[in-house]
C-alpha cells in the first residue's frame, strides 16, 4: 500500500495531478478543490489510496488526511465506488460530510455529481455508526438528540428552512452557556447565518 507520496507537482488537470518522486511520475486522482491548491513545480505531500482492479492500478489522493479517511469509509459502502466517493469528497470536505451523516442530511450528499438520494441515504445508514458526533466535535452543554435548548434551536432552524447540516454547523460555532435559552441560541444562530 502507498500511504503517501511526497514530490514535485509536474502536471495538473481537472481531476488529476502528476507528482514526480525519485524520478517516477505518479498520476493521482484528486478533488478539484485539492488540485486548485497545487501549483506546478511546488513540493507536495499527498495521502494516497491505491485501488487495484483487473485492468488498472489507480491512485486517489488528498492533501488532508481526514479527507482520505472519509474516502476510505465511503468506498466500503456497497454501491459506492472510488469515482462516486471522489465526487462526494469534491463536493463536501470530511468535516461537512461527517455533519451530513450525523444530521442525516442526505440532500447535502446528493449535491455531489452522480449521487442520487438512494445512495446518499445508504451512505448515511451504513456510516452512521462509524461517524459519531465526537468525530466532529460535540456541542457543548447539550445532547442534540435529547430535549435540550440546543436541540430545540436546531429544530427551529430546520423548520425555518435550513438544512440539518447548516443548522448543526452554525450551532456548533456558538459558545453555548448553561444559562442560554432556546431563543438566545436561535438569535445568535440567525445572526451568523445572515
Amino acid at each position: 500500500m502507498i500511504a503517501y507520496i511526497r514530490g514535485i507537482v509536474t502536471e495538473k488537470n481537472v481531476n488529476t495531478v502528476t507528482v514526480e518522486c525519485s524520478g517516477i511520475g505518479y498520476e493521482i486522482f484528486a478533488t478539484g478543490r485539492d488540485v486548485d491548491k497545487l501549483s506546478k513545480g511546488s513540493e507536495v505531500l499527498i495521502h494516497t489510496y491505491l485501488r487495484i482492479s483487473e485492468d488498472a492500478h489507480t491512485l486517489y489522493g488528498f492533501l488532508n488526511k481526514d479527507d482520505m479517511v472519509m474516502f476510505k469509509k465511503l468506498i466500503i459502502v456497497n454501491g459506492v465506488g472510488p469515482k462516486a466517493a471522489l465526487s462526494i469528497m469534491n463536493t463536501l470536505n470530511s468535516f461537512d460530510l461527517k455533519i451530513a451523516i450525523v444530521t442525516e442530511d442526505y440532500k447535502a450528499i446528493c449535491a455531489a455529481v452522480g449521487v442520487g438520494s438512494k445512495i446518499a441515504k445508504k451512505i448515511i445508514l451504513e456510516l452512521k455508526e462509524k461517524v459519531k458526533p465526537d468525530d466532529i466535535g460535540t456541542l457543548e452543554a447539550a445532547d442534540t438528540s435529547g430535549n435540550s435548548v440546543v436541540s430545540e434551536a436546531l429544530e427551529a432552524l430546520v423548520s425555518l428552512g435550513y438544512s440539518n447540516s447548516e443548522a448543526y454547523k452554525v450551532i456548533k460555532e456558538i459558545e453555548v452557556k448553561n444559562t442560554d435559552t432556546t431563543e438566545d441560541i436561535l438569535k445568535l444562530a440567525l445572526k451568523k447565518m445572515l
